[in-house]
């Protein structure tokens, strides 16, 4: 603090200066005053007079010892003068926010030695910047670790999550920068403040602004990326990599594309189509649209592949599918299908053998069966489980809306709670993975449904399976009728008639 101390000279004048009374000058009175670093307050103390310090032995003073001030009455009063009060006060340059009555009462009531706030200046206050406030889904510090359950096992199905958003979907808010307001010191000295910044307009992709509200929305579903000159919703997830459970499950709205292998452990459930390069493994797979894994699928009895469009693998092993299209494979061992398209191995060596292989359309094989006589069920057409299926499917699909109508409602909730607490966007990401999975379920039973509604229809379909060589122990199933395969069987195609099943051997292509 920057500090004035007063002295009335013997001619009655006041002097002023950094340090005690020089030696001309009597020290009969004191007035200091500090000024804070920032010189944002100033403080007046008034020295107790010499005359009244020798009063204090008096036994009046004594009676009330341990007052802070002294108050001068009568012809005691030598204390100091207002007006050379405010001198010092104007002589250190204090000029804004004087409290002058609170220097008058201190000067009339003589209250010495003790530290007063006697002028305030105002405070600069300096500019916001503008910034941007998001909705969606950002990793933070926690992201990429897998997390300890109570139990003490460990989650990896939230490592990589990715932010996903719906068409409509409120990504972000841009709050424009505020000006600052000046300043000023006890001393009249002008502050000035920190200057704010804005942002620049970013390039949008999948998405548009609203000028009124200074918000940006999805255009389309997908995954949000942001960067200072970008803010764009792509509709495809790229992973460039091969993942495993350390990676994390995922949870997409929209397309899905791993142009390496999915080892054991990960769950992908996209609202659209899912393409995998190499390889899946003993992981399951949910697509509201078509499936491919050009490297196969071998499973386990965890996996199970479902979709509502087409799937096609280099091989299906040990796997559960239901489809709502078309399946296509080289080979099919041991599975459990259902599909509402055509069932197809085109591969010259290729084979069906063991599990249970149903189609609504039919189904185009090579080999059937194997030599050792493996139990091997294809069907087609109609049947008890299908028509429960039938029966079942509007009430299913009529649940997975309702539960969408909620999930859409606390979606927005959500989306204006984190408006005022950025918190709430990993639960918002929590309920929009949810949304996901059931958008996906939806597609998928929407789809087979609409398969099997056509078996019921006035003009039905007659189912076909058709192969190059049956193996005994296959069993051929079309409308709930039943044909075992008691000997091999070449070039033979299967097909529904009034009397049962018909079958036909078709002719050498030579020929």
């Amino acid at each position: 603090m920057g500090a004035y101390s007063g002295s009335k000279r013997k001619n009655g004048k006041t002097g002023s200066g950094g340090g005690n009374p020089s030696s001309e000058e009597s020290s009969e009175k004191r007035i200091q005053i500090n000024i804070s670093e920032d010189k944002l307050s100033a403080y007046l103390v008034l020295k107790k007079p010499f005359e009244e310090e020798r009063m204090t032995n008096s036994p009046a003073w004594k009676a009330s010892e341990g007052n802070t001030s002294y108050e001068a009455s009568g012809n005691d009063k030598k204390g100091y003068d207002v007006d050379e009060v405010f001198a010092a006060i104007n002589a250190v340059g204090i000029k804004e926010n004087i409290k002058e009555e609170l220097v008058k009462e201190m000067v009339s009531k003589g209250i010495y030695d003790s530290s007063r706030l006697i002028a305030e200046g105002v405070p600069c206050k300096d500019g916001i910047d503008g910034y941007f406030e998001y909705f969606f889904h950002q990793k933070d510090g926690d992201s990429g670790r897998p997390r300890i359950l109570d139990d003490g096992s460990v989650d990896y199905t939230s490592v990589n999550t990715v932010g996903t958003v719906s068409v409509g979907d409120l990504l972000a808010v841009y709050h424009p920068s505020k000006p600052g307001h000046f300043g000023y010191s006890v001393t009249g000295e002008l502050l000035k403040p920190k200057q704010p910044k804005g942002l620049p307009v970013p390039q949008l992709i999948g998405c548009h602004y609203e000028e009124e509200s200074y918000s940006y929305y999805a255009d389309i579903d997908g995954k949000v990326e942001a960067t200072p000159s970008k803010l764009q919703v792509i509709g495809t997830l790229e992973i460039n990599r091969n993942i495993n459970v350390a990676y994390g499950s995922i949870y997409f709205i929209g397309d899905v594309v791993v142009y390496g292998d999915v080892d054991s452990g990960v769950d992908i459930t996209a609202t659209g189509s899912v393409t995998i390069g190499g390889t899946l493994q003993g992981s399951s797979v949910r697509a509201g649209e078509n499936i491919s894994v050009r490297g196969g699928i071998l499973g386990d009895e965890r996996t199970i592949i479902t979709c509502g469009g087409n799937l096609e693998s280099r091989f299906l092993q040990y796997v559960n599918v239901v489809a709502g299209g078309e399946v296509k494979a080289k080979s099919i061992l041991d599975c459990t299908i259902r599909a509402g398209g055509m069932v197809r191995v085109e591969d010259t060596n290729g084979v069906i053998s063991g599990g249970f292989i149903y189609s609504s359309k039919g189904v185009d094989g090579q080999a059937i069966g194997n030599k050792r006589g493996v139990k091997t069920i294809l069907a087609v057409g109609k049947s008890a489980e299908v028509l429960e299926r039938r029966v079942e499917y509007p009430g299913l699909i009529e649940q997975l809306e309702t539960k969408l109508v909620g999930i859409n409602s606390r979606e927005i909730q959500l989306g204006r709670e984190a408006r005022n607490n950025p918190s709430m966007s990993n639960l918002l990401h929590i309920v929009r993975q949810n949304k996901a999975r059931i958008l996906t379920e939806k597609k998928q039973l929407e789809a087979v449904y609409a398969t099997i509604d056509v078996l019921y229809g006035k003009n039905p379909m007659r189912g076909v399976i058709s192969g190059r060589k049956f193996y005994p122990g296959t069993i051929v199933r079309i409308d709930m009728r039943e044909k075992k395969i008691g000997d091999e069987m070449i070039r033979v195609s299967f097909r529904g008639s009034d009397d049962g099943i018909a079958f036909s051997f078709d002719k050498d292509e030579e020929e």
